[in-house]
């Protein structure tokens, strides 16, 4: 799919293209040296579907999409899978469950894997957030001293 509908103007090797000038992009990296890095939002593969779906390749319209859904997330998951740069990360989340499901670098609160976090299925990772989520809140609760509930 990236080959058919993306390598045109990113290229086949995901470098983009460059303006005249040497420096700007007409079409940006996809991946490589020049593309967005791990904390880039698009590096979420739920964002990087969602883009792809309304706004690629060039010329669709929200009401004209060319991508199915299941094209868009195999897309996304191969453009995410391509080499880019890094970034320190670990401090973004001081509370892991308030991280981002699809958020593919540990540490987790849930047990779930990296590549779980990265391709899906997301659902099991909902339920399971969302249960810790409930077992602090009833935690903290039961924590609070009488005194200070008044």
């Amino acid at each position: 799919m990236y080959v058919q509908k993306c390598a045109n103007c990113h290229g086949t090797d995901g470098l983009g293209q460059k303006n005249a000038d040497g420096i700007t992009y007409t079409y940006p990296p996809l991946w490589g040296d020049h593309s967005y890095n791990i904390g880039a939002g698009l590096y979420r593969i739920s964002r990087f579907a969602g883009y792809v779906k309304y706004n690629m390749p060039f010329g669709v319209t929200w009401n004209n999409t060319q991508l199915t859904d299941d094209e868009c997330w195999d897309v996304a998951a191969y453009v995410n899978s391509q080499p880019r740069p890094g970034k320190d990360i670990s401090a973004d989340w001081p509370s892991l469950l308030g991280k981002p499901v699809d958020h593919p670098f540990g540490p987790f609160a849930d047990g779930f894997s990296e590549k779980q976090h990265k391709y899906g299925p997301f659902q099991p990772i909902k339920d399971k957030i969302a249960a810790l989520k409930k077992q602090a809140a009833t935690k903290s609760t039961a924590e609070t001293p009488a005194a200070a509930k008044k």
